[in-house]
């Protein structure tokens, strides 16, 4: 056991050509903290040798002590469950974690550790804010739909994703392996799960505005068609999550609500600025929670088969 006392960890697919960006950008936050810090990569593919060679030119390059493993298993949870079993076997007391195809400025870390300490929190959680490719500088003003901004349950903040958050390892040793559920591993979904349940037992959670990171949105995603599917499949996962440990009717019931709060959703002026486009994603949203109430899953990340590209 090498006891670091934090370590930055991430999942990768298929995503060479951010890896660069990530890993200079990561330099600078790390050495900005004056602690031993390791970098956990676990890459959910492992097919692609020019992965783990690209990798260890970065760790030389910028003097990062990185550890690369290989989950073969498909899925999200299986790889998020593997960060956080090599960060047990290396002692680490805090991890930070992000996804790999953004950003940290060079206070990321440092910010996170900073309101940890200040709250005594065991997750502390912190905005991704969208960086649109050129061709789609006209979505910056409804940057807020692609961004993750701060959210709250029973009036405390809750963190529910894991592309920006830090979570105190010893704070949650005691609870029940593995953290991420393997039901959620294709469809998405489960560090909200992961993220409630550690919320309901009585972590405190904790927002740092200043621990911002960027997040690429290619061009693919950077349309109001790719954000009406992803409203659907946040309302399609919401079901799922709300309806663990048999609270299926419950989760029934708020559809029921939300849907016949349509009609008259502009009014509570959510999204000032653009009205239509908050109604039009809300409606999105519960489309997505009917069809999870009728049995359909939105799997998000599905392999691609022989001859397709993949798609994260």
């Amino acid at each position: 056991m090498d006891n670091f006392k934090v370590a930055v960890g991430f999942c990768t697919y298929k995503r060479l050509h951010s890896l660069e960006r990530l890993f200079q950008h990561l330099a600078g936050t790390i050495k900005a903290v004056n602690e031993q810090c390791v970098i956990i990569v676990v890459d959910n593919d492992g097919n692609d040798p020019a992965v783990p060679q690209a990798i260890d030119g970065f760790a030389q390059a910028h003097g990062l002590d990185v550890r690369y493993l290989v989950e073969t298993q498909p899925g999200i949870s299986a790889a998020r469950n593997a960060v956080f079993t090599e960060a047990e076997r290396l002692g680490v007391q805090f991890m930070a974690m992000l996804d790999d195809d953004e950003w940290p400025t060079d206070r990321w870390l440092s910010e996170l550790l900073k309101t940890q300490a200040i709250n005594n929190a065991s997750i502390v959680g912190g905005p991704v804010r969208p960086v649109f490719p050129e061709s789609a500088r006209h979505l910056e003003k409804y940057a807020r739909y692609w961004s993750v901004q701060k959210q709250s349950l029973d009036g405390k903040p809750f963190v529910f994703c894991t592309c920006n958050f830090l979570v105190n390892m010893h704070a949650i040793a005691k609870e029940p392996r593995p953290l991420f559920d393997e039901a959620f591993g294709l469809s998405g979904g489960g560090d909200t799960v992961f993220f409630r349940k550690l919320f309901y037992r009585g972590h405190a959670m904790a927002w740092s505005e200043d621990a911002w990171i960027y997040e690429e949105v290619p061009a693919s995603r950077a349309g109001f068609k790719w954000m009406r599917q992803r409203r659907f499949r946040v309302g399609n996962h919401a079901v799922r999550w709300e309806s663990v440990n048999g609270r299926g009717l419950r989760s029934l019931i708020k559809t029921i609500g939300l849907t016949l709060r349509l009609p008259i959703y502009p009014l509570f002026r959510r999204e000032p600025e653009s009205p239509f486009v908050g109604w039009l994603l809300e409606m999105d949203k519960v489309r997505g929670r009917w069809a999870s109430h009728f049995g359909d899953v939105f799997v998000e990340y599905a392999r691609p088969q022989p001859g397709q590209k993949a798609c994260r």
